[in-house]
């Protein structure tokens, strides 16, 4: 088996492994060149400007593809700076080579590619958690999903209103404004280009039956938007929003105002929101009229430890040491003895593992999901690969919850 990056004259046979592997029609008429230029010439996307950033396995004919996934590079917030992400997709195998290896060797050998280019962090969302743990991912970003009854929503007194974004009228800017400011407040929420926002020119709702509403205060302040679209399930015919997005409480209740005009023709509203956007608060019934859950949107890996335990923000003034075992990238495996103060740290120095002692014993997939603020110290007894050896306050000071979210997909 052959393990490498895709060639150009290789882009359009990807495309069509993935149409293989999950049962769906795709007609590309171009020739593999062709297709490689048209792509290439005019990137309609992040996965078309980063085409080169696809591992595939092959035969040893290294013509034969088998596997494939994309890793492509977005930039992400974390603890305030903004820091490079790989982001898995397209994992796909033709079924007459599934169960070869092929992607275990796509990643062993993307992985240290991806610390070797200097990104910092990888997310994915799995087809099973428990097969990409097996690489260092573990669960990432949680979001709260609502279902209210719209009929059982107050009208909310705030003062601005909603307008729709349409051909004309489309306020780009208003939209990336509100964007940029949970781009700034939670980890891993993509630092968002050109290519994030493509959908916005594209808005047609007549055409398309996708409705996305901006909500301004009485200044004309933009504070929140949503996009939503008619959903017909069990409970009856219902709105879902595929975007809810509010800088504050009152951008949050200006956009279910909207949802409350809409109560006459729909049963109930379902939308996501970050865990420290509490909606409880503000719904006055939940007998049988709201319902909340959460679920893990995808997994996170750490790629370059050194460079997160830099930059990290810790909680108040202190010194510890973590032991960290990385079997993919070796040079994330080491000991680590950390110094911060007011926040941020003053020293990370690293040494290797043998002889030295430390505050906690974990592996990558622990430390990813501590050091994103996923959980926090009391989930410590919980993880089987972890092992405190002393020092919980300063353990506290490091792994503590965070704001984090994350709304691309790829």
């Amino acid at each position: 088996m052959i393990i490498r990056k895709i060639r150009p004259e290789e882009l359009k046979r990807t495309c069509e492994l993935f149409a293989v592997a999950f049962e769906f029609s795709t007609d590309i008429q171009k020739s593999p060149m062709e297709y490689h230029e048209q792509v290439s010439a005019r990137p309609q996307s992040r996965d078309d400007a980063f085409w080169k950033e696809r591992w595939a396995a092959f035969e040893d004919d290294d013509r034969t593809m088998m596997s494939h996934f994309f890793a492509q590079p977005f930039p992400v917030q974390f603890d305030g700076n903004t820091f490079t992400m790989t982001g898995i997709g397209g994992v796909s195998t033709l079924p007459q080579y599934r169960r070869r290896g092929g992607i275990r060797g796509c990643f062993e050998a993307a992985l240290p590619a991806m610390y070797a280019d200097g990104h910092t962090f990888s997310y994915l969302y799995p087809f099973s958690t428990a097969y990409y743990r097996k690489f260092g991912y573990e669960m990432g970003c949680e979001k709260v999903n609502y279902h209210v009854y719209l009929k059982s929503l107050p009208y909310y007194n705030v003062r601005g209103n909603c307008s729709l974004s349409e051909p004309g009228n489309l306020m780009e800017e208003e939209i990336r404004s509100i964007y940029r400011v949970w781009q700034n407040r939670y980890n891993m929420m993509v630092a968002a280009e050109d290519y994030e926002f493509a959908w916005i020119g594209k808005a047609n709702p007549v055409k398309d039956q996708l409705f996305t509403y901006v909500y301004r205060s009485d200044d004309g302040t933009p504070r929140g938007y949503m996009t939503l679209q008619q959903a017909m399930e069990p409970d009856g015919r219902n709105i879902s929003c595929s975007r809810f997005l509010a800088v504050d409480a009152e951008g949050v209740k200006g956009l279910l105002n909207l949802l409350i005009s809409l109560g006459s023709d729909h049963s109930y509203a379902s939308f996501d929101l970050p865990a420290d956007m509490d909606l409880s608060l503000i719904l006055p019934e939940w007998a049988g009229h709201a319902r909340k859950s959460s679920y893990f949107a995808g997994m996170v890996r750490a790629v370059n430890v050194q460079r997160i335990l830099e930059n990290a923000r810790y909680q108040g003034n202190g010194r510890v040491s973590l032991a960290i075992t990385d079997p993919h990238i070796p040079e994330n495996t080491g000991a680590y003895t950390v110094t911060y103060a007011g926040g941020r740290a003053e020293s990370v120095s690293r040494l290797p593992l043998s002889g030295q002692t430390s505050d906690a014993e974990m592996d990558i997939n622990a430390f990813s999901r501590l050091i994103l603020g996923a959980c926090d110290v009391s989930s410590l007894p919980y993880m089987d690969h972890v092992k405190v050896c002393g020092n919980l306050p300063g353990l506290a000071d490091v792994f503590y919850r965070k704001p984090n979210y994350i709304t691309e997909h790829f």
